[in-house]
């Protein structure tokens, strides 16, 4: 097997060599990082740099055909500079953008990925009272500062990544509850709130003692501030559903996220429960239906998912606060 690097890392490495960040490309090593549908990542490391480099893919890496604008990778990199600026111990500095290729600081050796640990049973509030406290700081301040929304107006990659793959392959998918589907998307459109992230999920979390980074801001956009907290707690859920014996700790888990949230916008934003829910049940399902079905739901977990979406959808919401729906863990047991 020949020891020469590929012809996408010679170029990756001739790059960042012409951008001044690679100083010694013979003695400097580009190592595919795994685990991402969206994009081609490189952890790059030699004599003086230490770094991770994306760039985005025209077609994602999924069984089903789905393809997005590659320039959502300039998206990333704004919202990573916002996000730094207000919140530097959340998110890795961005050292370079250019070319399609963006490089950003890499975290420790000894961070972990959220969404492994929590696989794994490994349970820590601190990173959930991070996170919400993070997500809270970076929806007030564009809530309340509309200037540090410009850049963030185009949606089409969120249509492209999320709305299409997911909302409106569960309404294709189940006639019956496209009506309220239609309405939460409607709802989601209509709302200008603040900066979203658009992919707040445990995959896109490192951790380590209670620290976090979030990563992938690539869908980050103008509108609905319930949509990143939904899309966590949807998470949170169906790792209840897989590992029903872990399902109180992954509720603590809410609580904090939710309770740390609240607190830090809760002068600025007000979220509707009931919404709040709707986008919920609609993300479980697509985690079942849609274009993007959750690696680790076994056989009878799928129907499972499916019916706790559904039940969150057409439930009348007579309690719409915002940890109302923390009452979606007593369908699970």
């Amino acid at each position: 097997m020949s020891s020469q690097p590929s012809g996408e890392v010679q170029a990756l490495l001739g790059h960042l060599t012409a951008r001044g960040l690679v100083t010694v490309p013979d003695r400097t090593k580009a190592v595919p990082l795994t685990g991402g549908v969206s994009n081609d990542v490189f952890a790059v490391s030699g004599p003086g740099v230490d770094v991770v480099v994306k760039r985005a893919l025209p077609v994602l890496r999924v069984a089903r055909p789905w393809q997005a604008d590659v320039a959502r990778i300039g998206i990333e990199a704004r919202a990573l500079r916002f996000a730094h600026a207000e919140t530097p111990e959340a998110v890795p500095a961005v050292l370079d953008f250019d070319g399609g290729y963006l490089v950003i600081e890499r975290a420790p050796e000894s961070w972990t990925n959220w969404r492994d640990d929590l696989l794994a049973g490994v349970v820590d509030a601190e990173v959930a009272r991070a996170l919400g406290h993070a997500l809270g700081v970076w929806q007030t301040r564009t809530a309340t500062e509309r200037s540090r929304l410009s850049g963030f107006e185009d949606r089409k990659v969120f249509a492209q990544l999320r709305t299409d793959p997911f909302h409106r392959e569960v309404a294709a998918a189940h006639p019956d509850l496209a009506p309220i589907v239609t309405r939460t998307v409607d709802t989601m459109y209509a709302a200008r709130d603040c900066l979203v992230h658009g992919d707040l999920s445990p995959k896109n979390v490192l951790a380590s003692g209670g620290r976090m980074w979030v990563l992938d801001w690539e869908v980050a956009h103008i509108g609905d501030a319930a949509f990143d907290p939904a899309f966590m707690l949807s998470h949170l859920l169906l790792k209840s559903v897989h590992a029903p014996r872990r399902a109180d700790l992954y509720r603590g888990l809410a609580a904090a996220f939710l309770e740390s949230y609240t607190r830090q916008v809760k002068d600025t934003l007000t979220l509707d429960g009931g919404h709040l829910m709707r986008q919920v049940g609609c993300l479980l399902i697509a985690r079942v239906d849609g274009k993007s079905p959750a690696p680790y739901l076994t056989g009878p977990q799928r129907p499972r998912t499916r019916d706790l979406g559904r039940a969150l959808l057409v439930d009348d919401h007579r309690n719409d606060q915002m940890n109302g729906v923390l009452n979606a863990w007593e369908l699970i047991k």
